[in-house]
């Protein structure tokens, strides 16, 4: 989707509703980039349509940052330290499993 397609209330919302889900802004911050967002918003309600065009894929490309960079950091967590935490049998069968493959039975005395 693109900025055009995406009505500025939307791209507020999400904005907002990362600032809440948010665990490293302590509630203070919280409360003043809430009130910038938000008085941002209320300003471009007043500006010209091509300043408004701007400014709202602006916000909808920040949006799209803040998706992003929470999708990333729960794929890091997800891949960091796998090979410490599964077994190579593990680690293995998931390979195989995303190849969407399965490793043959082993006999248990093998391990």
């Amino acid at each position: 989707m693109t900025a055009a397609k995406n009505s500025p209330i939307h791209v507020l919302r999400s904005i907002l509703r990362h600032l809440k889900s948010s665990p490293e802004i302590n509630m203070e911050s919280h409360r003043v980039t809430r009130a910038y967002v938000l008085d941002q918003y209320k300003a471009s309600l007043t500006v010209s349509k091509e300043r408004a065009t701007v400014l709202r894929k602006l916000a909808y490309d920040y949006s799209q940052l803040q998706k992003d960079l929470a999708e990333r950091a729960r794929l890091h967590d997800l891949d960091t330290g796998a090979d410490n935490k599964l077994t190579p049998k593990e680690l293995s069968r998931r390979a195989a499993a995303r190849a969407g493959l399965q490793l043959p039975k082993l006999d248990p005395e093998l391990k």
